[in-house]
């Protein structure tokens, strides 16, 4: 942990845009839900009923909006932030101020060109993830459950299942640090070698996403409270709608405590699953065995491979594995794949 606080530290400027970035959606949403709480209050006084079916819209608006807001937060802030910390936990060269920002930016620039290459390369390799976990990764590895405790082991497959997102994040990181054009080429590999090494990797992502959890539930009670006195304020001025504007206050509340996980910890979180992914897979070459395992279980995987060799073509690269070494000649010589430098310590 010492190691991803490090890396923090040392990528300040883009920290401090990402909590930025979620401050304004926070204020946005509480002007959202706020005129929506209007437009509520003045519908109910109408047609008492369709005041739900205003919730309902606020809610999947609201929702919409947020999707699609997540590109291109992905690409200008998630993005320039992976970036960063990659070139940090590589030793490279990065600039300490505000022109941090702009340096990170450049390199997703360079290597996803735009939104829609990064957004594809991640829910591909998310897709792939997921596959790995659904078909090799068995709970029973993990911890010897009796099999009448089917119910808990579904609940510690959801808590896997929802960590793999730090997993998807460290793979691009890898992609990254190959400085390969061919980022598809380059996140083949990245998944190939977090097959070989999964189990120190999946748990730090765990541990990671049950902290987060702690955290959530804590800034949800941050929210929470003072949401329930304004609430209750407002409530005796309209009593008809008090338990409207407490439903919008929870909602409030769930927002702010998520922003404020994705604000403060989520870039602890990040850090933690690359600084063990990267120790974990050094010195290490894809194993082609992996890769055709990973090939008959994804059906992304097999979507990546394909982007990687048009991509490859266009470029007039060599797309694919190392061979794996012959009996008794050591590491194999092919530099197709080219491993990552160790971190600096």
């Amino acid at each position: 942990m010492k190691d991803a606080v490090s890396l923090l530290g040392a990528t300040v400027p883009i920290l401090g845009l990402n909590a930025a970035v979620y401050a304004g959606f926070f204020l946005v949403a509480v002007v959202w839900f706020g005129v929506w709480a209007a437009i509520t209050f003045f519908v109910a006084k109408l047609v008492p009923a369709a005041a739900w079916i205003c919730v309902i819209i606020a809610l999947g608006a609201g929702g919409f909006a947020w999707r699609m807001a997540r590109r291109y937060l992905l690409y200008m802030v998630k993005g320039a932030h992976i970036a960063a910390m990659t070139e940090v936990l590589l030793g490279r060269d990065v600039p300490r101020g505000a022109g941090q920002i702009q340096y990170a930016r450049d390199i997703v620039t360079r290597y996803f060109k735009d939104v829609s290459v990064l957004f594809g390369l991640d829910a591909l390799i998310n897709g792939t993830v997921k596959a790995f976990t659904g078909t090799f990764v068995r709970i029973i590895n993990f911890i010897p459950l009796p099999g009448d405790f089917q119910r808990l082991i579904r609940i510690v497959q959801q808590i896997i299942n929802r960590s793999l997102s730090y997993v998807d994040e460290a793979i691009l990181s890898y992609a990254i640090a190959r400085r390969e054009e061919n980022v598809w080429n380059s996140a083949r590999h990245g998944i190939v070698l977090y097959g070989q090494s999964y189990k120190p990797i999946l748990f730090t992502t765990i541990k990671a996403y049950l902290i987060g959890k702690a955290f959530s539930l804590a800034f949800f009670a941050m929210v929470l409270v003072p949401g329930l006195l304004i609430a209750t304020v407002v409530g005796k001025q309209a009593i008809e709608m008090q338990s409207i504007i407490t439903i919008i206050a929870f909602i409030i509340a769930a927002v702010g405590g998520r922003l404020l996980e994705l604000a403060f910890y989520e870039p602890f979180a990040l850090a933690y699953t690359m600084v063990t992914y990267h120790r974990e897979i050094e010195g290490k070459q894809p194993d082609p065995e992996w890769d055709r395992k990973l090939q008959s279980a994804s059906e992304s995987f097999r979507k990546l491979i394909g982007k990687a060799e048009e991509a490859g073509l266009k470029a007039g690269d060599k797309v694919g594995l190392p061979q794996a070494a012959p009996a008794g000649a050591g590491v194999s010589a092919a530099a197709e794949a080219p491993v990552v430098e160790p971190p600096r310590r």
